[in-house]
């Protein structure tokens, strides 16, 4: 049988490829991403094989008008699409996926933020739907599409055809970055890396992806980072460990013990027990960021820093949900699952080797706090499966707020000074504070957002700053109560106070940020946050190292000599004598003092005269892949459960 090619079907079939092309270049160009690279091909392919694909069941409807509006249907979805992506990232830090859907709802709340945070140049995306638009309105109104079956059979050989060229792209060696963290053969089977994936495959056929990974979740056994393995001696009892796992069956629960068994043992150093049998408060901090160093404004902030150890590198890297992840993170040293609200999926999780139970273990009496109440995130369970023998909320210890959304936050300092009398009653304490008067938006005159405002009229800072500095100020408030209970109650002496930022308050916009010494055009500038550990024994410093939450636990286990497995722990104690000084994002990026790697492009910048080889750079880029997936494995898979109970049931039959 001869096939008559239909050249006007066709036409109007490289015209909709053309377009839909179109948007992901622009994209990609918003987006900084290299535009002439084997992604861009891989793109057009896909492109291709949409449009096919498309127009193969549209085929079914003769009426030529319809079936250019199909295309412009698709096309305006692709359109929505992308600008919704790309506001996502600059707005939360992440692309959004169908994990993400409980930041979908956050985002409604505070709508009008987030289009205002749209840049400008996320509306040249809508370009090709308009001019496709034009396109329909002057083409010909018909034109004749010839024998359907023969249509659909030239639809069906050149979707073979492209597909075909498609999966090379994916294959072929020479169209692969070896710095690349996820093979894009792995990556279109599991797309949980939406920064690469992205960038790899385009916004539209990500979103297709997402739907498949949903439908058809991708099963990650973690058997590749087997390949790690522990050279040094090993003088830890692991005998009941190493009976868990010969009896083990699940091939996932063994790949991951094998894992953690063969990290490194991390080694007892000068800063081991500093401040043992001392008391500790731990104060996550919402939306704080380095201009806390400010002391014409933030007084009492600056007073642990002139008498405690602060880090001018510390970052909070966004991910998905930052504030409830990013808490998990410090309590349990685990990354986040990055395209989900890991600790609100996973809240029944448990996990031994969290902090609170290394300080129950030592015989402290733990508690947690939050001044707000569960309607974003469910802490109450959350923090009691981590080992909070109380937790209390705002629903607990009343004061003012208003459960709108987010517009009315409650006030720290005056909740701080509630809960205090709940934390003195215990003579030998652990406790940690999440704090929120910080929260956006910082575009309202909301009480915090006026409280301070007149303290920096005479300032160049933008409005929004201002909002922002005034329910800052109220943060620093509490840090002064906390301050003052403690001296009251004479115990200020024996109590470490550790503060840290959830991450930067994104909602402000670049020209805001700038304006608060931001150096927004630099990498991961924006992510900086303040850390600092203060005991009025302590002789001030500042650290250069780079740091970040996952680094609190093992830190902090170590200067009170707790007793734990650090191999446990995907952080590092910072005073170990092999530090990385490595800072991981959720999304596979790093930097540490030689270079900062940036995943979604698989591109390297360097900081200073010494360089990585090729094959240094592959073995930290397969640690950075291993720490991932092995954590998104152990939340995933409740691991730390069944690591609890095999370890208890070998450890008693070893008593035997």
């Amino acid at each position: 049988m001869k096939l008559q090619i239909n050249k006007q079907f066709w036409i109007e079939i490289g015209i909709a490829i053309i377009y839909l092309f179109s948007l992901e270049v622009i994209f990609r160009a918003i987006e900084n991403y290299t535009i002439f690279s084997w992604a861009t091909l891989r793109i057009l392919f896909s492109s291709a094989l949409l449009i096919v694909i498309w127009n193969f069941f549209f085929s079914f409807i003769k009426n030529t008008k319809k079936q250019r509006l199909s295309n412009l249907i698709l096309l305006s979805i692709a359109t929505i699409y992308s600008i919704a992506q790309a506001g996502f990232l600059n707005f939360l830090g992440i692309y959004v996926s169908l994990g993400t859907s409980t930041q979908v709802g956050a985002v409604a709340s505070y709508i009008v933020d987030f289009l205002e945070s749209l840049k400008l140049e996320y509306y040249f995306l809508i370009i090709p739907v308009i001019l496709y638009f034009i396109y329909m309105k002057k083409a010909d109104k018909k034109f004749e599409m010839g024998n359907p079956h023969k249509i659909r059979l030239q639809l069906i050989i050149s979707f073979f055809i492209v597909a075909s060229l498609y999966y090379s792209t994916l294959t072929l060696s020479f169209m692969q970055n070896p710095l690349q963290l996820i093979s894009n053969i792995d990556l279109f089977h599991n797309t949980s890396n939406s920064s690469i994936a992205i960038n790899q495959f385009g916004t539209t056929l990500f979103g297709l992806l997402d739907i498949k990974s949903l439908i058809l979740p991708y099963k990650d056994d973690g058997f590749s980072a087997t390949s790690i393995t522990n050279e040094e001696e090993n003088s830890l009892d692991d005998n009941a460990w190493k009976k868990l796992q010969e009896n083990t069956t699940n091939e996932t629960y063994k790949n991951i013990n094998n894992y953690f068994m063969n990290r490194p043992i991390t080694k007892k150093n000068e800063y081991t027990g500093l401040f043992k049998n001392k008391n500790l408060i731990i104060i996550m901090m919402e939306s704080a960021n380095t201009v806390l160093e400010k002391k014409e404004y933030f007084p009492n902030f600056a007073k642990l820093m002139e008498h405690g150890w602060y880090w001018e590198n510390n970052y909070s890297p966004r991910n998905s949900c930052s504030t409830i992840n990013n808490e998990m993170s410090g309590m349990i040293s685990l990354f986040p699952i990055n395209n989900i609200c890991t600790a609100n999926i996973y809240k029944e999780n448990t996990y031994f080797e969290s902090i609170f139970h290394l300080f129950r273990n030592a015989n402290y009496k733990t508690s947690s706090y939050h001044d707000f109440d569960e309607t974003f995130y469910f802490r109450r369970e959350i923090h009691q499966n981590m080992g909070s023998e109380r937790f209390y909320d705002i629903t607990d210890i009343p004061v003012y707020y208003v459960n709108d959304g987010y517009w009315e936050w409650p006030n720290d300092a005056d909740f701080l000074a509630k809960a205090m009398p709940y934390i003195l009653e215990d003579k030998k304490f652990f406790s940690w504070f999440t704090t929120a008067s910080a929260h956006h938006p910082y575009n309202n005159d909301s009480i915090l957002a006026q409280k301070y405002y007149d303290l920096f009229a005479d300032t160049n800072y933008t409005d929004g700053a201002k909002s922002y500095l005034s329910k800052l100020k109220v943060t620093d408030d509490a840090i002064g109560v906390l301050l003052d209970k403690l001296k009251e109650a004479n115990v200020l002496e024996d109590t470490v106070i550790v503060l840290y930022g959830d991450h930067y308050p994104y909602a402000l916009s670049d020209e805001d940020l700038s304006f608060l010494d931001f150096d927004v055009t630099k990498d991961f500038e924006k992510e900086k946050t303040p850390f600092i550990i203060y005991n009025p024994s302590l002789e001030a410093k500042v650290f250069e190292e780079n740091t970040y939450f996952m680094n609190l636990l093992p830190t902090i286990a170590n200067l009170f000599d707790l007793e734990y497995d650090a191999r446990l722990y995907l952080g590092e104690d910072l005073f170990n004598e092999n530090y990385s000084n490595r800072v991981i994002y959720s999304d596979g990026s790093w930097q540490d003092d030689v270079a900062i790697y940036e995943s979604a492009s698989s591109s390297l910048r360097y900081l200073q005269d010494k360089t990585y080889t090729k094959e240094n750079l592959q073995k930290i880029n397969l640690d950075v892949t291993n720490k991932l997936r092995m954590s998104n494995l152990v939340i995933t898979e409740n691991y730390f459960n069944y690591l609890e109970e095999g370890l208890k049931k070998y450890e008693e039959e070893g008593k035997q």
